[in-house]
């Protein structure tokens, strides 16, 4: 192989730390992998951690707001790791690949190379043979112009001086005939052996200047490879750092504000109590609005709750935060998230989710403010709807509103870490899942 050659198809150089075998992925969703990272890929996958972060950021009510910030700096890191991961993989499976692609080339060059030596040793060596035939052709027809061209075949038998001659001449003849035969067939056979080696060791050479240029482009390929290999590398270590920097300070701001867990377990008792307490009153005012029948249908503050229609959502946005019981993220205490939650703008107009009354504006340090509204009574049993994290109230209490009317405007206030609306639906003052209703 030539020294160009060699040159192309030096040794690769990829850093070996870049080949260890990687620590399981995080816990935590992954985004979306985005094999040939176009584009679209990174907006969707942008758009998705930006969306996790969100619903993490609300699940964290009642928490300080400098340990909820530091809970969510790691979140956002764990939440890149998965894709860095990806991002490595994906580098090191490209390298691969043009490392073998640059190997292959490599092959076929060399092969190429030592084809046309052969041929080129076959060309000249036909060439000679060509030559040889060609001049021996000559020297017969030298002679024959010489003698008077070739005998004729009467003249073999004519002057003869016995029969002896005759046959010796005759043989003479054929053999000289025989001899001029071969060589005119030796020659046409040297002639096309050459000429297809000579055809054949231009399209190598051809082929060969081909391969040169594909091996410029391996090397280009593999090169860029390599350097995407250790790019994704140095990025998973440096979210590697970050994150365990990141864990460090949120175990120690936990111990710092180690009382927000007793506080957030007994503000959830009180708003428990405070709703019980609003139910109570309203289901003895809608006993006491049926026993005064006049009162029903006169659409006043003292008529019932509930006026009929269907449920509808609150706001205009997709659920996240299930009802349920749930482990807090930070503490990792079992607590009853006793409502939905809608990740909304503040200032985004609030619906009531149903026809019936407004009973109550409240505020606490846990919901901030609060609308509190009554449906009356369904299936013997009184339904409330409660809107945490007001930016600002909306009707006032005794007023009678529709399904879709608003109550009130998104916020953030009380324990609350991002604008978005906190959802309840209460039975007879028990919170019940809203999914029931909507």
């Amino acid at each position: 192989m030539s020294q160009n050659v060699l040159v192309l198809r030096r040794p690769l150089t990829f850093l070996a730390t870049a080949m260890l075998v990687l620590t399981p992925a995080l816990a935590g969703p992954t985004s979306p992998a985005s094999a040939e990272g176009n584009k679209d890929d990174k907006v969707a996958e942008k758009a998705a951690v930006d969306q996790k972060l969100e619903d993490v950021r609300i699940s964290l009510g009642g928490v300080n707001d400098d340990l909820a910030d530091t809970y969510m700096a790691l979140a956002e890191t764990e939440l890149l790791i998965p894709q860095a991961q990806q991002d490595l993989e994906d580098a090191q499976a490209e390298l691969a690949a043009a490392q073998a692609e640059n190997d292959r080339i490599g092959d076929r060059l060399t092969a190429a190379e030592a084809e046309e030596d052969d041929l080129t040793g076959e060309v000249e060596t036909g060439q000679v043979e060509v030559d040889r035939s060609d001049e021996e052709l000559a020297e017969v027809a030298l002679d024959a112009y010489k003698g008077g061209g070739m005998p004729n075949p009467s003249s073999v038998y004519v002057g003869g001086q016995g029969p002896q001659e005759t046959v010796d001449r005759s043989m003479n003849y054929r053999l000289t005939m025989a001899s001029q035969g071969s060589r005119l067939d030796s020659l046409r056979a040297d002639q096309a052996v050459t000429e297809n080696s000579a055809d054949r060791l231009t399209a190598v050479r051809e082929e060969i200047d081909d391969l040169k240029v594909e091996a410029e482009e391996a090397v280009a390929r593999t090169t860029a490879a390599e350097d995407a290999a250790t790019e994704a590398k140095s990025e998973l270590d440096s979210l590697y750092a970050t994150q365990q920097s990141q864990r460090e300070d949120l175990e120690a701001k936990k111990t710092q504000y180690e009382d927000d867990q007793s506080s957030l377990e007994n503000r959830s008792s009180t708003l428990d109590e405070e709703i019980a307490e609003l139910a109570r009153q309203e289901r003895e005012r809608e006993e006491r609005a049926r026993q005064q029948q006049a009162e029903a249908d006169d659409g006043g503050s003292g008529g019932s709750a509930n006026t009929g229609g269907g449920w509808t959502y609150p706001v205009d946005s997709r659920m996240n935060s299930n009802y349920g019981w749930r482990y807090h993220p930070i503490y990792n205490t079992r607590k009853l998230h006793a409502g939905v939650d809608f990740p909304v703008g503040c200032g985004t107009p609030v619906g009531a989710t149903h026809s019936g009354r407004v009973i109550a504006h409240a505020y606490n340090s846990g919901a901030g403010k609060k609308m509190i509204l009554s449906h009356g009574i369904h299936d013997g049993k009184l339904v409330t709807s409660s809107y945490h994290h007001l930016q600002s109230y909306g009707p006032p209490v005794g007023t009678q509103v529709s399904a879709g009317d608003t109550v009130g405007q998104v916020g953030t206030s009380g324990s609350s870490t991002g604008c978005h609306l906190h959802f309840e639906i209460q039975e007879d003052g028990n919170s019940v899942n809203p999914t029931n209703y909507l």
